[in-house]
């Protein structure tokens, strides 16, 4: 397994002790900032990070087009994120949402090139998967040349 896998797994591990404790008891540690806070904080940083170096390499050699939108949005939406999740619930935006709700919304959509850029990439993988299918079935196939 991956060094990058472990490190995704143990965040996402984290993220989930995070939800667990989120309606027990008031865990404050300073000022609005709550100990679920900083478990999303770390876990959610655990997780995504591997995840975008992952892309950032996959795409860097597939010499993918917009090297800045796929390699700047990323960092810079995991950062209005964290900031979303620091804001205490009660501020509003134009009295109609949540102000961190807004935060994780507009983060989370500018780490979307992280799995969504290019978008031929989804292809490319399905490609991939046939022609490593039809690799396996042709050395899998008899030393007379037919499948039968």
């Amino acid at each position: 397994m991956k060094k990058s896998t472990v490190v995704s797994v143990i965040g996402l591990l984290i993220m989930f002790v995070a939800f667990v404790l989120f309606q027990t008891w008031p865990l404050v540690l300073f000022g609005t900032l709550k100990l679920t806070d900083v478990l999303t904080l770390v876990g959610g940083l655990m997780f995504i990070i591997p995840v975008y170096l992952d892309s950032v390499k996959r795409k860097s050699a597939d010499n993918a087009p917009n090297p800045a939108v796929w390699s700047t949005l990323p960092p810079i939406g995991m950062a209005v994120v964290c900031v979303g999740i620091l804001l205490p619930n009660s501020l509003t935006f134009f009295h109609l949402f949540s102000l961190p709700d807004v935060f994780y919304l507009v983060g989370c959509l500018m780490m979307l090139p992280i799995f969504l850029y290019p978008m031929s990439g989804l292809e490319r993988a399905e490609l991939e998967e046939t022609v490593e299918e039809e690799v396996d079935e042709t050395t899998s196939a008899p030393a007379g040349g037919k499948k039968h």
